[in-house]
């Protein structure tokens, strides 16, 4: 229950607490109509004498609600106001809707007050619908907030995706340039000295020819090691930037061809419309009449919901089912109201209380396509933000990667360690003089090296991986 008071007080008591497209486009039409019904009953008069009558109420709570505001509600655009001040801006403009209107009543036709069945019905009425309407254009706001948000972030992730990118193309051309230039020479002059060494046909007495011939194995290990290392950075793919970029699906405009049968909103405006028509005529027997219409009706619709979701079908054929539907479906139950126990004193003309639910039908659908559509586009750009943030990321470690790879190849102990190794071939090749044993310290000592080498270079790879 906390949970969806706080959902409705985030949704409901910003910028949409009171707006006047919103009260202007579906709470004045209904609520209007329902006092020109009310007016006709109580007085059978004509249906101009009677919309002049609840005309005086709407001008008046036209006027308050603009008041109200202002004074109440002036800050609503940046911060959420209090729930109990905006709960009464709502009730006490409908109880001066209906005030007025008996005041109206009295002052210029003559009829009594009627205060008792005038207020409490316009009360009730304009404080849902405002509620109602609050609640889910609130939502659909805010949903439009957090896209823009997303797209900015997008954005912010885009460039950073992109300098990443750079970067990360930069520092594979310093480690090939690290490769061609510092890396690779050297092993080749490792690979040449031993070549040399071999050419001499050197004896068995004075030089081990089983270690010459494993260090020679050993230095074209490392060769290829590095040239495979090599080919790694020149081969791997750089990432790909992901510019994956939707269109905003949401338009006010669009929404009045509704693509959507809400089952839930439809039957909250039956309710809704249904109790405000309903008990003023025909008291709780009218409500309760109207409420089991209300459910007949979403009956109905709710196979026409399941199969605009999922049939490929012709959707037209699918809204003339839905739309006409709930015409005929409305009308035959008022037309078959009395065999099924509810005998009203002032029932609806069926056409009429027809026309009234295709409308509500129509007016739910057109909130649930809104709802939908930005719904949609809030999760696309989710989805697209999420696969950015993922690359970001994967390029971060990469980078840092592929420093670390770069600085280790370029300062670490491997360059080193093969730069020793040549020494030793350099120093067993040139120094003829040099004794048996500080030869075989040489050998074993270069082998340490190239051993400690491949191991690096392991490493290396792995990291390219």
């Amino acid at each position: 229950m906390n949970h969806w008071l706080q959902k409705f007080r985030y949704a409901a008591t910003g910028r949409w607490a009171v707006s006047i497209r919103t009260y202007l486009a579906l709470v004045f039409p209904f609520g209007y109509l329902t006092s020109i019904e009310r007016e006709q009953q109580f007085h059978g008069i004509s249906v101009s004498h009677a919309a002049g009558i609840a005309r005086g109420g709407e001008l008046v709570c036209a006027l308050y609600l603009f008041v109200a505001q202002a004074l109440l509600l002036g800050n609503r655009r940046n911060q959420l106001q209090p729930l109990w001040r905006v709960v009464f801006v709502w009730i006490s403009a409908g109880l001066v809707r209906g005030f007025f209107t008996a005041c109206n009543a009295n002052w210029g036709s003559g009829f009594d007050y009627d205060i008792v069945k005038r207020v409490p019905v316009a009360a009730v009425y304009t404080a849902l619908a405002m509620a109602f309407t609050a609640y889910y254009f609130g939502t659909i706001d805010r949903r439009r907030l957090e896209s823009k948000a997303l797209k900015s972030l997008e954005t912010i992730l885009a460039q950073e995706q992109t300098g990443l990118t750079e970067l990360q193309r930069e520092r594979r051309k310093q480690a090939q340039q690290v490769f061609d230039e510092q890396l690779l020479p050297q092993v080749n002059a490792l690979r040449n000295g031993i070549d040399r060494l071999l050419a001499k046909n050197v004896s068995e007495k004075k030089i081990d020819s089983r270690a010459l011939s494993g260090l020679y194995e050993q230095s074209r290990e490392i060769s290829s090691a590095i040239e495979d290392q090599m080919q790694a950075y020149e081969g791997t793919s750089e990432a790909q930037v992901v510019t994956e970029s939707m269109t905003e699906r949401f338009s006010y405009i669009k929404a009045l061809l509704p693509t959507v049968v809400s089952i839930r909103i439809t039957f909250m405006l039956m309710v809704l419309g249904s109790f405000s028509g309903q008990f003023a005529r025909n008291g709780w027997a009218g409500a309760l009449a109207g409420f089991v219409g209300a459910i007949v009706v979403v009956i109905y619709l709710l196979p026409i919901s399941q199969a605009l979701k999922k049939t490929r079908l012709d959707k037209r054929l699918l809204y003339t089912l839905a739309y006409v539907g709930s015409f005929v479906v409305q009308a035959s139950y008022n037309l078959v109201q009395p065999t099924i126990g509810f005998h009203l004193p002032n029932p609806y003309q069926p056409w009429y209380s027809g026309l009234k639910t295709m409308y509500g039908v129509f007016v739910a659908s057109v909130i649930a396509t809104l709802i939908v559509s930005v719904e949609g586009d809030f999760s696309g750009r989710k989805d697209i933000g999420l696969q950015l943030r993922s690359k970001v990321d994967q390029l971060a470690d990469e980078n840092e990667s592929l420093q670390y790879q770069l600085a280790h190849s370029q300062y670490g102990t491997l360059q080193g360690k093969i730069t020793g190794v040549t020494m030793a071939l350099h120093l067993m090749n040139s120094m003829g003089s040099i004794s048996q044993e500080r030869r075989s310290e040489l050998l074993s000592g270069a082998n340490a090296l190239l051993d400690e080498s491949l191991r690096e270079i392991e490493k290396l790879r792995v990291g390219a991986q």
